[in-house]
């Protein structure tokens, strides 16, 4: 599951604590915020005064600080991801002169906002950044820094507090300081950005027109690559460069002004990398408008259409995707429930933007899991990193912030030994704060360090809504760091829930080893195991040349039917009688399926059936692959009875149901008759299982 990211008055206590000990006991008089932003569509455009389509996050900047006499500034960044160093200390200039930019990188953001602040001159300072949006990870963390602290700026010497030369102030200072000359997007929804509405701004006249975004059967999903990008590099001013250089040669202002017919006519003008820069740009500023239009009448299909044909823009026409995020995408796209899916920001990296159901929201991250570079990691199990990854750092920074690794403070070591008491799904357990934040990047760690707040019932106990029942074994192993269970434990799926949810990943670790010793036979199916299966079918064409003869070749076409199955299980030895049930059929033979990864709880199944008018040579030429049952035929010859083991292929979605139930009911599961239709049950596409 997702992780929430933190609160913006949790970022604010935690800058305020820096803040104090950084500079002593005041605690800073100022606190501002502003957000970093996803852009649904409309990529590359704002610098082509095109449109684009952004909407705010929760995802923010902080920045607390005071006043000072005198012209000495002091910043301090709380971002484990900046460079070194994470203080900066200068002098600010006489009124007129240049404030130079230098290292570390992360401070010439806010020189270039000191530089451009529009009623100057700015007295001295000292502040402290927090911020949530994830450094290169195409959410403007650098826009959310910049506005940040245009505002901070602005309750120490007040400016007319016009929200749109404010934007531009700061897209200057981008320019200017960090070198990176970024178009008015950025700035302009991290100024402007509405709660439950996404913003249509036009980059040339600068109106930005609200569009609904509150439907709550609708989910945007933010998925980081963790492919970090620089937009200071090469590769994002050239492709401005080309945009200029395509509207020079096509005689216009911009390519805002330029059509696809304008495009073909002068082609023979334009070098081929140049030409696919431009018709990206021109389709892109259309797309944005029909995909604005489409989101306001609840047209989510036309939208996610859009997504995806941006999505494939940007890849193959301005190129600045990369493996990554273009496989993220596909993922996505292949769940029901998904309407589309896209990268999001400059680009070379960072992350992905999906439009979806909300009720596909947990299936569409199991399915995604995977593709996190990170995920095989034990310390890492989050389907999307911007949020884990801050929090990883944010723990350490909070820790050292407030001395809770100091072991020289007898006063705190001595609170880390009161008992505490916990009301857990109405079990009570009392324990002390030292078991509880032992696994400081644990949700347990974090509720105790005080990053999360939380609730107390009416006798005063800490109180958390999960199962109590085997919360007990979770205590243990934090008092300990031993994993007990009772001879027979029946309760591993439920147990390995609570330790997901806690996110306790050494515990993880220790059951994955526990489970892998126990014999399949003794594991037994847990009351409460859950089957989710996803089945998808994808008609692709296929041609090819049938020899007839020497030089004799006829050219033939046909239709194959590609089939995907993503089966989801709590309990993973089902998953080893589902590798035995199934086999591949492929050109050396019959293969069996293997779980994407031992420690997953997730089989995938992929395979092509043969039609009658594809050669065997052809389809093995395909490397496609065909999926088998050995159905068992007896024989009986006087008193010896033969047992046979015949393949029988699966060609239809149908079979593959019917061969699943007859598994999954052998073992006790029974179908979730909620969602389908027990008439329609082999036609459903997405199936749920639970063990009663």
């Amino acid at each position: 599951m997702a992780t929430s990211c933190p609160s913006v008055a949790e970022l604010v206590a935690a800058a305020r604590g820096l803040y104090v000990q950084v500079f002593g006991k005041e605690a800073p008089r100022v606190a501002v915020c502003a957000p970093g932003r996803v852009n649904l569509i409309g990529e590359h455009t704002d610098y082509n005064q095109g449109f684009v389509l952004p909407m705010a996050l929760p995802l923010v900047t902080v920045v607390v600080g005071s006043q000072t006499s005198g012209q000495d500034v002091t910043v301090v960044t709380a971002t484990e991801d900046a460079d070194e160093p994470r203080r900066v200390d200068f002098s600010l200039p006489s009124y007129g002169s240049a404030l130079s930019p230098g290292l570390p990188s992360w401070a010439n953001y806010v020189k270039g906002v000191i530089q451009h602040y529009r009623a100057p001159p700015v007295p001295g300072f000292r502040a402290v950044i927090a911020s949530s949006v994830p450094l290169g990870g195409g959410l403007s963390s650098s826009a959310s820094l910049e506005v940040a602290f245009y505002t901070f700026l602005q309750q120490l010497q007040p400016d007319d507090g016009d929200k749109v030369s404010k934007a531009v102030a700061c897209q200057k200072a981008e320019h200017t300081h960090a070198g990176v000359p970024c178009g008015i997007m950025d700035q302009f929804v991290s100024v402007l950005g509405r709660e439950g509405h996404a913003l249509l701004i036009d980059c040339r006249s600068l109106e930005a027109t609200p569009v609904p975004l509150a439907d709550p059967g609708l989910v945007i999903l933010i998925t980081n690559s963790n492919v970090k990008h620089s937009l200071t590099g090469s590769e994002y001013p050239m492709r401005r460069r080309q945009c200029e250089e395509a509207a020079s040669i096509l005689g216009k202002d911009s390519l805002r002004d330029a059509t696809m017919k304008d495009l073909e006519e002068a082609r023979d003008r334009l070098d081929d990398v140049t030409c696919r820069r431009a018709r990206h740009v021109i389709e892109e500023i259309e797309r944005t408008v029909r995909a604005a239009e489409a989101l306001k009448r609840g047209a989510y299909k036309e939208f996610g259409k859009l997504m995806v044909e941006s999505h494939n823009s940007l890849r193959d026409l301005y190129e600045v995707s990369c493996r990554e995020l273009d496989e993220l995408v596909c993922a996505a796209m292949e769940v029901e429930g998904v309407f589309g899916s896209r990268m999001t920001g400059g680009g070379f990296g960072g992350c992905t933007v999906t439009l979806l159901q909300a009720h596909a929201i947990d299936r569409t991250i199991l399915h995604i899991q995977p593709l996190s570079p990170q995920h095989s990691r034990a310390e890492q199990k989050d389907p999307c990193p911007p949020n884990n990854n801050f929090r990883e750092s944010f723990t350490g920074f909070a820790s050292k912030m407030l001395n809770l690794n100091s072991q020289d403070d007898n006063s705190n070591r001595n609170s880390l030994q009161d008992p505490v008491s916990l009301n857990v799904g109405g079990e009570i357990y009392t324990t002390t704060l030292d078991t509880l934040t032992r696994c400081r990047d644990s949700m347990l760690g974090a509720m105790f360090t005080g990053q999360i707040p939380v609730l107390r019932d009416n006798r005063g106990n800490v109180f958390i809504d999960r199962d109590g029942k085997v919360f007990r074994y979770i205590l243990n192993y934090l008092r300990s760091s031993s994993l007990d269970l009772p001879d027979g434990f029946s309760e591993l799926a439920l147990l390995r829930r609570e330790v997901d949810f806690f996110q306790i990943r050494p515990l993880l670790e220790e059951m994955c080893r526990y489970e892998a010793l126990m014999p399949l036979s003794l594991r037994g199916g847990p009351l409460g195991a859950m089957i989710m299966v996803n089945v998808d079918s994808k008609v692709r064409v296929l041609h090819f040349n049938l020899r007839h003869g020497p030089e004799n070749y006829e050219l033939r076409t046909c239709s194959v039917r590609a089939f995907t199955v993503d089966l989801f299980c709590t309990w993973r030895a089902f998953l080893a009688l589902i590798c035995e049930h199934f086999s591949y059929r492929t050109s050396r033979g019959l293969t069996s399926p293997h779980p994407c990864n031992p420690r997953q709880n997730r089989l995938k199944l992929e395979w092509v059936p043969r039609p009658d008018e594809l050669p065997q040579d052809q389809y093995n030429k395909q490397r496609y692959q065909g999926l088998t049952v050995s159905n068992t035929e007896l024989t009986q010859l006087d008193d010896i009875v033969n047992v046979h083991r015949n393949p029988c292929d699966i060609t239809d979605m149908q079979g593959f149901v019917e061969e699943l139930l007859k598994v999954s009911l052998a073992e006790g599961f029974k179908v979730d008759l909620v969602t389908p239709d027990p008439a329609e049950i082999l036609n459903c596409t997405s199936l749920r299982l639970v063990k009663c």
